[in-house]
C-alpha cells in the first residue's frame, strides 16, 4: 500500500447498476453509493462523480465484457484504474455475494495490495480489442455456418436428395441448392431460408477474411508470418491481437497457461498427477494454436519427428 494513496475505490459494475465503495487509508468506509441507469450518459455521470477521489485515489473494477466504456472513461479523466480478474477474486466462495459486498471487497483488496500482486488482468488497447472482435466474429460466423450446413444436409438426406459436392457455401453449390425442389411447399421454404442465411453468412465471412488479410501488413503480424512455419494471415493476426503485449508474460509457461494449454496438476505430499489441459484461458488463442499444431504435424518435418514417439 502506497503512503501517497489516500482512497481506495471498488466498483461493482453491471448492465444497469454501478455500486461504489470508498475506503480511506486506514480501511474505514467513507462512502458507499449505488447508481442506477442503463444509458451511457448516466454511466459517464457516475464516472464524473468518482473524480472527487481522483487526487490520491486508486480505483478498480472487475474484467467484464461490459466494462470497456467505464475503463476508457476513467482513462480519459486520468483516474488510476486497475482491471481485476473476476475468477481469481473468488467472491462467490465468500458465501454471501451482493453488489455492496463485492464493491467493498474490491476496495479492501486494493488497499491490502492483493490486487496488484495477484489479481490484475490485461486490458487490451482499442486497436487490439477491435482486432480481437474481428477474428472472433469470423470464427463465430464459421461455426454458425457449419450449423446451417448441417441442417441443409439433414433436410436433403431425409428425402434421399444428393447434396452438391464439396462445401455447400460455394457459389456453384448455392446455385444448385436454389434449384433443388422438395416434395412440399413448406419444405422448400425452409430449405431456401437456410440457403439464404448460408449465402449471407458466407458473404460476411469473406469480407472479414479480407480485412484480416489486410491486417497482416502490420509490423507484428508480418513478422509472425515470416518467422513461424505453416502459418497464414488468420493465424498470424489471431496470435498478435489475442496475445497483446508480450512483455506482460514472464515466460513461455505463462503463455501456455494464458492460452489454456497447461496440463491439470493435482499435487499432494509425494503424489503428483498431471492430467489433460485445463482449458481455462483464452479460448480463441487455444483454438488457433490447436489448428496450427494440426498443420505442423501434417507438413513440418521437425514437428513430425518430435511428435512421432508421443503418438505411439
Amino acid at each position: 500500500m502506497s503512503e501517497t494513496t489516500k482512497y481506495f475505490v471498488g466498483v461493482d459494475l453491471h448492465k444497469t447498476i454501478l455500486q461504489v465503495c470508498v475506503l480511506d487509508h486506514d480501511g474505514e468506509i467513507i462512502k458507499e453509493h449505488r447508481f442506477r441507469g442503463g444509458s451511457l450518459e448516466e454511466g459517464l455521470a457516475a464516472v464524473e462523480w468518482l473524480t472527487q477521489w481522483k487526487d490520491g485515489g486508486r480505483f478498480c473494477v472487475e474484467a467484464l465484457g461490459m466494462n470497456r466504456w467505464f475503463v476508457n472513461a476513467c482513462h480519459e479523466l486520468d483516474l488510476d484504474i486497475s482491471v481485476v480478474d473476476a475468477t481469481k477474486m473468488g467472491l462467490r466462495m465468500l458465501g454471501k455475494k451482493t453488489d455492496r459486498r463485492d464493491a467493498y471487497e474490491l476496495a479492501r483488496r486494493l488497499r491490502l495490495g492483493d490486487i496488484d500482486r495477484n489479481l490484475t488482468t490485461y486490458f487490451a488497447s482499442e486497436a487490439e480489442f477491435a482486432g480481437r472482435k474481428l477474428v472472433r466474429t469470423r470464427h463465430a460466423l464459421t461455426q454458425l455456418r457449419q450449423g446451417v450446413v448441417n441442417q441443409i444436409r439433414a433436410q436433403l438426406a431425409s428425402y434421399r436428395v444428393t447434396a452438391p459436392p464439396n462445401q455447400l457455401y460455394r457459389k456453384k453449390a448455392l446455385k444448385a441448392l436454389r434449384e433443388t425442389l422438395l416434395p412440399a411447399e413448406d419444405l422448400n421454404l425452409c430449405l431456401q431460408s437456410l440457403v439464404s442465411s448460408l449465402e449471407a453468412m458466407q458473404t460476411s465471412i469473406e469480407e472479414l477474411t479480407k480485412r484480416i488479410s489486410a491486417r497482416t501488413q502490420e509490423v507484428r503480424a508480418a513478422a509472425t508470418l515470416t518467422l513461424l512455419p505453416s502459418i497464414g494471415s488468420l493465424t498470424a493476426t489471431t496470435l498478435v491481437v489475442e496475445l497483446g503485449d508480450l512483455h506482460r508474460f514472464r515466460n513461455s509457461k505463462a503463455v501456455a497457461s494464458y492460452a489454456g494449454l497447461a496440463p491439470r496438476v493435482a499435487n499432494s505430499a509425494d503424489k503428483s498427477h498431471h492430467g489433460r489441459i485445463t482449458k481455462r484461458g483464452n479460448r480463441e488463442l487455444c483454438w488457433i494454436l490447436t489448428q496450427w499444431s494440426v498443420r505442423l504435424l501434417s507438413f513440418n518435418s521437425t514437428v513430425k519427428e518430435w511428435a512421432a514417439p508421443l503418438l505411439l
